[in-house]
């Protein structure tokens, strides 16, 4: 098994000091760090947190005041700053050692230029041309660049080509007289953290190992040894079980394949089928079946890094979750519904560590919520320690076109104002103005988007690899219930994170409230 702390530096972990020799973090350990599934199950080493800034309304400053929600989201930067004859605006300034792991740049910017500057240079490293961020001047194959439905009229796009430095790290934008929208997730390390400025020449003689982190991206591996399963016919109020098999183990790949059901039935079923999971004799994981896999309200098809569903009833789960002696896996059938059910687990033999974390997962959902009226929709609030890993919204829209204006806001321990505050929820799943049809990719996507006017149903999902966020005491992750037009949605949200045992989410929902009658879809405009 690789080793669960590749970069070590002096840490306390359970009161012990746990002492090795930090390597070098680089482009290079970077992209082997993003498709290495045995690392998530790691507290960091060395520690790091995780931040973002964007150009969100600087007029945002208060929680619960009206201007909380303002909404000129590319207006938002730093500062201005004079180099080298040119005026430009500073969108993201910040001292090293850290790393930029996600960029988003969208909003028809032809003309201007996007500069980033490392350590101190007078000009810039590297020049992007029409504030382009998929213009990267690397060979960087789409799976790390991912170009957005609206690319040919706004040039959206995510970067996922992470950008270490070991100093400092500027990023610029020179036509001043319009706003932009703007994202960079990133790690800000600790003083003495040993990180390898990024540069063309690395990156260019690195192309072959980019593209094998794209094909590893885009072809998860599924574990066939260790297998223990279980089927039977599941009535109203059984529960299907699968107990693994004892000691220091991982599950590496979780299967569940429903049959036998009437196709009428599909969608109601499979928000009715709760998945639970028992490590160490404490539940960690509690959600609907369709929502736990990523595919939310009506349980279509999923196709990502950790998460695949054929819309059809098969299901599989590749998150890494590791136990020291005991799990059970349950699917509790809480709907009116005859049907067959199976479960497969594949495990491997686990090397605890001291910061070696649990899996979990849990679902909540409120209906009837009104946007435009000052509110936020929690998406969970997590205590403990832990590391948040990803999320889905799946959602029933009431109003008569798009919702998701608001932005999202993550606090993190001691936070006094989100450390993460977004531009918009299209921006977070990677999309960029309002999405109008389902897309897939290897980060998430939207699995369900039955309107091209965003009425209806809405399912979006973000799974997170380097852009994971740490979290010592507390996290909370909240979105602005914004939209075009007033009205209501149904939100419900199912959150990842890793975490030590009694880590927990405080605002989850009870498993009734996923027998709630799902709406009829009438809005297929685009099918």
């Amino acid at each position: 098994m690789k080793r669960c702390a590749a970069l070590v530096l002096v840490l306390l972990f359970f009161g012990t000091a746990v002492i090795a020799q930090q390597k070098t973090i680089t482009i290079g350990t970077l992209l082997s760090d993003m498709v290495n599934k045995d690392l998530d199950v790691c507290f960091p080493v060395p520690y790091y947190t995780s931040k973002l800034q964007t150009s969100y309304d600087r007029r945002s400053v208060i929680p619960n005041t009206p201007s909380w929600h303002a909404n000129d989201d590319g207006s938002g930067f730093i500062r201005y700053e004079a180099n080298n004859g040119r005026v430009e605006k500073v969108l993201f300034d910040e001292k090293g050692p850290g790393v930029i792991t996600r960029i988003i740049t969208t909003g028809k910017a032809a003309g201007a230029n996007l500069r980033i500057y490392f350590d101190g240079e007078k000009e810039a490293g590297i020049t992007i041309p029409a504030y382009d961020i998929s213009k990267f001047p690397v060979d960087i194959p789409k799976g790390l660049i991912l170009l957005h439905e609206h690319y040919n009229t706004t040039q959206g796009s995510s970067f996922y080509y992470p950008i270490p430095y070991g100093k400092r790290c500027k990023i610029t934008v020179d036509d001043l007289n319009r706003g932009y929208y703007f994202h960079a997730n990133y790690r800000a390390y600790a003083p003495g953290t040993k990180v390898k400025t990024f540069t063309l020449k690395e990156a260019n003689a690195l192309k072959s190992k980019t593209w094998q982190t794209v094909y590893e991206l885009s072809n998860p591996e599924l574990y066939g040894a260790g297998e223990a399963s279980v089927k039977q016919q599941l009535k109203p109020g059984q529960v299907l079980n699968l107990k693994l098999p004892a000691g220091n183990k991982a599950i590496r790949t979780l299967i569940f394949d429903i049959d036998g059901y009437n196709k009428a039935d599909y969608e109601q079923l499979m928000r009715g089928l709760i998945v639970k999971i028992n490590f160490d004799g404490k539940q960690t994981v509690s959600a609907p079946l369709s929502d736990f896999a990523g595919a939310g309200m009506g349980a279509p098809k999923v196709d990502s890094w950790y998460l695949y569903s054929d819309g059809k009833g098969s299901f599989n789960i590749l998150f890494t979750m590791p136990y020291k002696k005991s799990a059970e896996i349950q699917l509790v059938n809480i709907t009116q519904y005859v049907t067959h059910a199976a479960i497969t687990a594949n495990t491997s033999p686990w090397k605890w560590k001291p910061n070696t974390l649990y899996f979990h997962a849990t679902w909540r959902q409120q209906n009837g919520l009104k946007t435009n009226a000052g509110l936020d929709y929690n998406m969970a609030t997590l205590t403990g320690r832990g590391v948040f890993k990803g999320d889905v919204l799946s959602l029933y829209n009431h109003t008569k076109r798009w919702y998701g204006e608001g932005d999202e806001h993550i606090w993190v321990d001691d936070d006094k104002f989100p450390s993460h505050f977004g531009c918009g929820t299209e921006d977070y799943y990677n999309a960029t103005f309002a999405p109008i049809h389902v897309y897939q990719n290897q980060f998430g996507g939207a699995p369900r988007e039955d309107d091209e006017a965003s009425r209806g149903y809405n399912t979006f999902v973000r799974t997170r690899n380097l852009d994971v966020v740490p979290f010592n005491k507390k996290l909370k992750f909240e979105f602005e219930l914004i939209s075009w037009d007033d009205g209501l949605v149904d939100y419900s949200s199912t959150v990842y994170w890793y975490g030590d045992l009694n880590s927990r989410a405080v605002t989850a929902s009870p498993d009734k409230d996923a027998l709630y009658v799902l709406p009829k879809a009438v809005y297929t405009s685009d099918k």
